[in-house]
């Protein structure tokens, strides 16, 4: 399959995606054990099956990417490619990026998260991700659904470690406990979370020398202040020249060394981890 991405895969394409990403997960999570065991810890103590071990475990990870950093190496170079999860390869990652080690430990912290979050919700089941909007987010993607909620379960943990690797700030244990027990209501059905989003909640279309960005319309009106602090977050990213909001809802980015792909990802990841929950 290459290095197709999986917005530009075929139904077929997706198919076989997901289930190498199914096949990965035993795996991942066997070698986040051994990581954690060689370093003097007790993986049977930090991967306890509870919804509370996921903070500490959290801390662990987050530390191990601060202090691995990036990758010297740009994407298209990187020798360690092939080794990386499925869904490191067919996403889209960009640079500087963390390195092979950081990708591991995402790997197999998704793989935690899924083995808590399916005892906790016996009727989640990982499918191909399907909208009827065509730039959804978790089109084609391996997501973890039940009738009421779905997501694509590598994004948030992937997006912190970018964080950490980057020095910058990323979520701490608790925020990542509290992503978790808003993840395990929501996708019981249970609170104001549980209704599926029909519109996604960032929109990209590639102009002649920048981006029309489109939020979605209760955001502006509901969360100004979240959305005041992501233009500027935006506009302090490297390979971003200037945003300009032209609406409420609407921007335009001038990123020349971003493509449509990244800024849909990295507008989205933002808004996920920071909307109030």
């Amino acid at each position: 399959m290459g290095e197709l991405l999986y917005e530009l895969m075929t139904p077929e394409q997706a198919a076989d995606a997901l289930d190498a990403f199914l096949a990965e997960r035993g795996p991942a999570l066997e070698r986040l054990r051994l990581m954690i065991a060689g370093h003097g810890l007790d993986p049977d103590e930090m991967l306890d099956g509870s919804v509370y071990s996921v903070s500490p475990l959290w801390v662990w990870i987050t530390a191990q990417a601060g202090q691995l950093g990036v990758d010297p190496r740009p994407l298209g170079s990187d020798p360690t490619r092939p080794l990386w999860p499925s869904w490191a390869r067919h996403g889209m990652l960009v640079d500087p990026h963390p390195p092979a080690e950081t990708l591991a430990l995402v790997d197999g912290f998704t793989s935690y998260l899924a083995q808590v979050i399916t005892t906790e919700v016996s009727d989640a089941q990982w499918v191909v991700g399907e909208h009827r909007i065509g730039t959804h987010p978790i089109l084609n993607y391996p997501v973890l659904a039940t009738e009421h909620h779905h997501l694509f379960l590598p994004s948030i943990p992937l997006y912190s470690a970018y964080q950490s690797a980057h020095g910058r700030d990323p979520m701490s244990g608790t925020e990542m406990r509290a992503y978790l027990e808003h993840t395990i209501t929501a996708l019981r059905g249970e609170g104001p979370v549980a209704a599926v989003v029909e519109e996604p909640l960032v929109t990209v279309v590639a102009e002649v020398d920048c981006f029309d960005v489109g939020l979605r319309a209760d955001l502006a009106a509901d969360h100004p202040q979240t959305v005041e602090r992501m233009i500027a977050d935006l506009t302090d990213r490297e390979g971003v020249e200037s945003v300009h909001r032209y609406g409420p809802d609407a921007l335009v980015v001038n990123a020349p060394e971003w493509d449509e792909t990244r800024l849909k990802l990295w507008c989205t990841l933002w808004l996920q981890r920071h909307l109030p929950r």
